[in-house]
C-alpha cells in the first residue's frame, strides 16, 4: 500500500471530526469550509509530492463518499472500518500504529457525539457529504 494511505485516513477522519467545523457547519458554513480547506491544503503541502498526496486524498474521499451515499444503513462503525481498511498497519511503527489508532478512536468519538453512532440519518450523511465535498474541492486545487 501507498505510504500516504495512513495519513490520508487520519486526515480524513480528523477533518470530519473537527468540532469547530461540525459545530459551525449550519451556523457558519463559510467559516467551516475555510477551516476544512486549510486543514486539507496544509496536510497536502506537507508532503514531498503534494500532487500525488492530493490525488490520494481525492481517491479516499471518493471511496468514502460512495459508501455514505449508497448504503442507507451506513453507520459510523462502517465509516471507521472503511478508513481503517485503507491503512497498511504493518508498514507503521508500533508508535505510529498507537498514535493513529488513538486519533481515529478520538475522531470517531467526536463524530458520534455530533451525529450519532448508529445508522447515520440523512442529515448526518448530508453533513459528512458536505465535508467530503469541501475536502475534495481543496485537494482538487493542488496542481
Amino acid at each position: 500500500m501507498n505510504c500516504f494511505k495512513p495519513m490520508l485516513a487520519a486526515m480524513l477522519l480528523l477533518a470530519l471530526s473537527g468540532c469547530a467545523v461540525l459545530e459551525k457547519i449550519e451556523s457558519s458554513p463559510m467559516t467551516s469550509q475555510l477551516i476544512t480547506n486549510q486543514i486539507t491544503l496544509r496536510f497536502i503541502a506537507g508532503s514531498d509530492d503534494p500532487v500525488q498526496r492530493a490525488a490520494n486524498v481525492r481517491d479516499v474521499v471518493e471511496k468514502v463518499r460512495g459508501q455514505v451515499s449508497a448504503d442507507k444503513s451506513f453507520t459510523l462503525a462502517g465509516l471507521d472500518e472503511a478508513v481503517r481498511a485503507e491503512i497498511d498497519w504493518q508498514a507503521l511503527s508500533a508508535a505510529d500504529q498507537e498514535l493513529l489508532n488513538f486519533g481515529l478512536t478520538k475522531a470517531n468519538a467526536a463524530i458520534a457525539e455530533l451525529i450519532g453512532d448508529g445508522v447515520i440519518d440523512p442529515a448526518g450523511r448530508a453533513t459528512v457529504a458536505t465535508l467530503l465535498t469541501w475536502i475534495d474541492q481543496a485537494a482538487q486545487r493542488v496542481r
